[in-house]
């Protein structure tokens, strides 16, 4: 008790009892605030209504002016202007400054300079701010237990003593040291506006003359708030409104040196307690509670009128130490334990029965001699037994061996608990129960040496897992099977092969036109239709292995002694689906493509990719139905998928490059263009033909944005060609159809400079045939700024008559089939000449593609070609060397 004054002070819990105690008195004597300051809230309504933050500093400036227009005091804006902001708007908020006449505080806070170092430095308004304002001191400290319970009343700031914004804002004269916060004054009595309101004119002048005002954040998620008493949270400017209120309440907190009391009081307790030996315990236990009552109400009216804080847990500490004294004067303390642990043994005795009996769970306590002891009703039900039974009656013979082994562990080691888990099944009624089993042997404390057990107890736990069991079970079912279908999920039907010895064949089919029976027939019928395809699989075929890998795409395991006959194999999978197969109470005609794997060395799973790279082949093969697994085809897939994948990255990288083959006015020999054709540098497999990756760019979509790229490069190099020399891009017929072809050029041609008539546009037949009028309408809009349109590879296609002279076209490129074998043909010359023909009648112009040879060129000319293109003009090459290469051919073949 002596010890207690001089050591419980310093103590963290007993500084949180004394600060718990402070707190609840203010909360018990609430004051309401003067209503000489008032807070302007930046809170959510105000974010939104200006939409950004950081506010422009202009917003601040306006705030000011209002206020000072309605006749307000001090106006202190606790926002860290410490850093420039946009130069005018930092005038705006300098010449608002300068109207309000100097009565503008802004903060100015001590902030240390590293993390774990001691030395601080002092952040200001920007100097434009500071020479307009009255800086304050803006700090919020927190104590210990991390809460704001006192307030700085100025500091030292260049040699020169700087009041805090609470005591300038009370208009105290002190300028140093803290004080302790009032927090008896509610927050919610103190005149509180949103920004937004005032700034909308929502706040009438006689709400703010007068009074000084504090503007700062609010909303929580500016994060400008701090743990306090009672309030739980409260933002950093109330606390600096309650701090000046403190101030102006003249409520100056004090504490004072509380150890001589506390001595004092500890040395009376002690004598009192030595000498009034003769007290009843009644009597003590009132006089303790209401000295430490008298103490608490005289700790509150201190507190209250005079505000003098009291810390109170020391003397209530005091007042307990003295009561256990008092008893242990009067009371056999050894006694009154035993008597407690005795009631305590039986309340444990008949809890535990108790606990045992109303368990959900089977418990069976038993003794040294194996004798069951307590039961709970469901064991007794599960076990057909009762109290007083021999365990082993009717126990399972798992658990008689489970214990039996326990028993010996026991006998070996008895110092320890021996435990196991095991589960059985039992039947109970009609069905079958899961049971898991906790066994437990554990040592007894002898007390009696005439005890004649063997020195444990036992106890059984039975839980019923039937349900977790079953749970288990159908995760582990829904782990290997397909949901939809019931089938082998892919991984399932390869471990299983992996299993298996036997030689199998490995088969994988998929239904033709799925997506479309689906379209036409609903989604939930294109599910039945799987789940009629796997019942019938499954009884066409028999106990093998059958799977669905993904979608429509299913895979058999056939046992096969000979691995070559892959034709039976198919033809036996082919048949099965002849006949429409019955989904509901409908038909449905089922047609399946099949591809087979025959390689019996390689694992499971490259068995079932192969196979699926052999459907993949039949997939590409329009009418075919099933193929074996080639290597050759594989790699060229593999080669094609990997093309695939590289392709959108070799946009990024650049890989792609433009070469241009010339095209020549055969009447004078001049180059008047280029055809921009599109290769591809791979860093791995080198150069690759058009013919290779174009259809797989076509195919994934990718070729739209391979067009837009290559319509901006040919446009940009074309612009710096000399004169009027055209360009002639490919356009696919895919890029036509999805993509705005329109925007693309009209972009290639404002980023590159080019004249619209320069860009020639080479589109095929296929363009337009399935979407004819849409596709011709953006012909036509792309003629009228300028742009040429060419028909390419005529004479290939479809070449109709009834569509040619509807087309807005002003060229049609001659295929090169054609022109090579023209001289030598007496038919394709008549072709050609046809078309010259045709395209004349048409006011089109014709450009001759592969041209090699002098003879061909006379041809041509005689037969009225205006432009010729080939080998004998020039390769396709480097946009820097097309001029003069040109130009030497040209020399040499005229």
């Amino acid at each position: 008790m002596i010890a207690l004054p001089l050591v419980a002070p310093g103590m963290f819990v007993v500084q949180n009892w004394n600060d718990n105690f402070v707190a609840k008195r203010f909360q018990m004597a609430p004051r309401s605030a003067t209503g000489t300051l008032a807070f302007i809230a930046i809170d959510k309504k105000s974010l939104d209504a200006i939409g950004i933050w950081p506010w422009p500093r202009g917003v601040y400036a306006e705030l000011i002016d209002r206020i000072s227009a309605a006749g307000a005091g001090d106006i202190f804006i606790d926002v860290d202007f410490s850093t420039p902001s946009q130069k005018s708007e930092d005038d705006k908020l300098a010449a608002g400054l300068d109207r309000a006449g100097g009565s503008v505080l802004l903060p100015i806070f001590r902030q240390q300079v590293t993390a774990k170092g001691f030395k601080t430095t002092i952040t200001k308004p920007i100097g434009l701010l500071a020479e307009k304002s009255w800086p304050v001191f803006a700090n919020v400290a927190l104590d210990l237990d991390g809460n704001v319970r006192r307030f700085s009343l100025g500091e030292e700031s260049d040699a020169v003593s700087t009041q805090s914004a609470a005591a300038s804002l009370a208009k105290s004269d002190r300028h140093t040291g803290t004080s302790l916060i009032d927090f008896s004054i509610r927050p919610d009595t103190v005149p509180t506006f949103s920004l937004s309101d005032v700034l909308n004119g929502h706040v009438g002048a006689d709400a703010l003359r007068g009074r000084s005002i504090v503007v700062g954040a609010s909303a929580t998620e500016l994060k400008d708030i701090f743990p306090v008493p009672i309030y739980s949270v409260l933002a950093g400017p109330m606390i600096h409104v309650l701090a000046a209120e403190t101030l102006l309440q003249n409520r100056d907190l004090r504490t004072f040196n509380q150890l001589p009391l506390e001595l004092f009081f500890s040395a009376v307790l002690i004598v009192v307690a030595l000498t009034w030996r003769s007290i009843g315990i009644a009597s003590l236990a009132i006089l303790t509670g209401s000295l430490g009552l008298l103490i608490e109400i005289v700790a509150f009216l201190l507190q209250k009128e005079f505000g003098f804080i009291i810390g109170t847990a020391v003397p209530w500490l005091i007042l307990s130490l003295s009561f256990l004294m008092f008893l242990n004067e009067r009371l056999d303390f050894g006694q009154m334990l035993l008597v407690v642990a005795n009631v305590e043994r039986k309340n444990t005795r008949r809890l535990m029965e108790r606990i045992i009996q109303d368990s959900s769970d089977g418990v069976i306590a038993f003794d040294g001699r194996l004798k069951i002891i307590e039961a709970s009703q469901s064991a007794k039900q599960l076990f057909n037994t009762k109290v007083g039974n021999d365990l082993f009656n009717h126990a399972d013979p798992t658990v008689v061996e489970a214990v039996q082994v326990l028993i010996a562990k026991h006998c070996a080691d008895p110092s320890k608990i021996h435990s196991t888990t095991m589960e059985f099944s039992t039947q109970v009624g009609a069905r079958t129960v899961h049971l898991e089993v906790v066994t437990t042997i554990s040592p007894n404390e002898r007390t009696d040496a005439t005890q004649h057990d063997d020195g444990f107890a036992g106890c059984l736990i039975l839980r019923d897992v039937t349900a977790r069991r079953l749970y288990h079970e159908r995760l582990r079912y829904l782990a290997e099977h397909d949901e939809l279908t019931g089938l082998l999920n892919r991984r399932e039907f390869a471990a299983r092969l992996d299993v298996s010895k036997e030689a199998r064949q490995i088969a994988v089919l998929d239904v033709e036109r799925f997506s479309g029976v689906c379209a036409t027939l609903g989604r939930d019928t294109g599910d039945d239709v799987l789940r009629a395809i796997a019942t019938h699989l499954r009884s066409e075929l028999g106990e093998i292995l059958i799977a669905r890998l993904a979608g429509d795409i299913f895979a058999v395991a056939l046992s096969s002694p000979d691995l070559q006959e892959a034709e039976r194999v198919a033809s036996r999978l082919l048949d099965l689906f002849t006949d429409p197969i019955a989904v509901g109470f409908t038909s449905v005609p089922v047609g399946i493509r099949v591809g087979i794997a025959q390689n019996a060395d390689a694992s499971a799973e490259s068995r079932v990719r192969e196979a699926e790279s052999a459907l993949d082949l039949v997939r590409s093969v329009p009418g075919r139905q099933w193929a074996q697994y080639d290597p050759a085809s594989a790699v060229r897939q593999a080669r094609a998928r990997r093309l695939e994948a590289d392709m959108r990255e070799a946009l990024v990288q650049s890989q792609f490059f433009l070469l241009y083959q010339p095209q020549i006015e055969l009447a004078s020999g001049r180059l008047i263009g280029a055809e921009a054709l599109i290769r591809w540098q791979h860093p791995e497999f080198g150069l690759i033909s058009p013919l290779e990756f174009i259809p797989i760019a076509e195919s994934t979509g990718l070729i739209c944005e391979m067009g837009r790229w290559t319509l901006m490069e040919a446009c940009t190099e074309a612009a710096n060609w000399p004169g009027d020399i055209s360009v002639a891009v490919n356009v696919s017929p895919i890029q036509f159809a999805r993509s705005d072809v329109e925007a693309s050029v009209q972009e290639a041609i404002a980023a590159s400079g080019l004249a619209a008539s320069r860009l020639c546009l080479e589109l095929t037949e296929s363009t337009f045939l399935e979407q004819g009028g849409p596709t011709i309408e953006k012909m036509r809009r792309l003629r009228g700024v300028g742009i040429s349109i060419a028909l390419d590879d005529f004479g290939t296609g479809y070449s109709s008559m009834s569509y040619l002279a509807s087309l807005p076209l002003d060229k049609l490129k001659i295929d090169q089939s054609f022109v090579r074998v023209m001289n030598a043909d007496g038919g394709a010359l008549e072709i050609v000449k046809a078309v010259v023909s045709l395209a004349h009648g048409l006011k089109l112009a014709v450009v001759a593609e592969g041209i090699e040879g002098k003879s061909e060129v006379e041809t041509l000319q005689w037969l009225g070609c205006e432009t010729g293109q080939g080998y004998l003009f020039g390769k396709p090459q480097a946009a820097q060397e097309l001029f003069e290469r040109t130009t030497a051919l040209l020399a040499v073949g005229t």
